[in-house]
């Protein structure tokens, strides 16, 4: 046999063994992988949640979440503006309207994605399958404008960076 041959047969189960390792250790316990990409010009997400882990970020929702068909929910801190922002994932753009309905209420206002409700403190906005709340730090001080011009960069990154 020709010693090329050899150790190549040698090194194969070591690159397995080195392909398993990297992928996982990508793979994160509390959720699925988070795609490159998930929204361009953003971190990773602090949080990456499953349905079945939606009790860990909010709370007594998450069945109703489910319910609707929430299947994911992705969280930052933001620096800023100074919000927390939360990306709910659903299965279909009618449960995203659904909970858009029941967080925001009836009420709509200009802002981003194809429906919003905005105040000085939370933007809402549905994008497709995709629900996000913007909630600004209390003790924050910044324009209406501002919050909403931030949400505006989170529409942009769904429409064209978001890969679920």
């Amino acid at each position: 046999m020709p010693r090329w041959l050899l150790g190549l047969l040698l090194a194969a189960p070591l690159a397995g063994l080195s392909a398993w390792v990297v992928h996982g250790s990508a793979t994160r316990s509390h959720g699925p992988a988070v795609p490159i990409g998930l929204l361009a010009g953003f971190p990773v997400p602090e949080a990456d949640l499953s349905a079945d882990k939606l009790e860990d970020r909010v709370d007594g929702a998450a069945e109703a979440l489910r319910a609707q068909g929430c299947r994911r929910l992705l969280y930052w801190r933001l620096a800023d503006p100074p919000a927390d922002l939360e990306v709910l994932v659903f299965r279909t753009a009618e449960g995203a309207g659904t909970t858009m309905e029941r967080e925001a209420g009836p009420g709509r206002t200009a802002g981003p994605g194809e429906e919003a409700q905005a105040s000085d403190q939370v933007v809402y906005f549905r994008r497709g399958p995709f629900f996000v709340r913007l909630l600004l730090d209390p003790a924050a001080s910044v324009s209406a404008e501002t919050l909403t011009r931030k949400a505006g960069e989170v529409d942009q990154a769904l429409r064209h960076g978001a890969r679920l």
